[in-house]
């Protein structure tokens, strides 16, 4: 019982590593290229460890997810995501915004 418990408790701990930083990253950038404040509610994401170098830069995880994207006066969009993190302390290193 108690290897159980102990499990169920590290699963969540895990589970509860969320990116929103990924989702921020992504508000702020297609922010500032529709020059309108740009809305991005997030309904399920996942993160994959990668730990890999790609070039000169080290990708330590792959972020991607979907949801809605809303921008004023406009219909909100369903919208897969995807980004790259270097560090999970730090901003991603590159995301993109795919329609649905």
């Amino acid at each position: 019982m108690r290897k159980l418990l102990l499990l169920t408790l590290i699963l969540f701990s895990t589970l509860g590593a969320n990116a929103t930083c990924c989702s921020d990253y992504l508000t702020d950038l297609y922010s500032k290229e529709y020059n309108t404040k740009v809305k991005i509610i997030t309904k399920e994401e996942h993160i994959d460890k990668y730990e890999q170098k790609i070039g000169n830069c080290f990708i330590s995880s792959i972020v991607y997810g979907v949801g809605y994207m809303k921008r004023p006066k406009c219909k909100k969009i369903r919208i897969t995501y995807i980004c790259l993190l270097e560090n999970c302390e730090k901003p991603p290193i590159w995301g993109y915004i795919i329609p649905r």
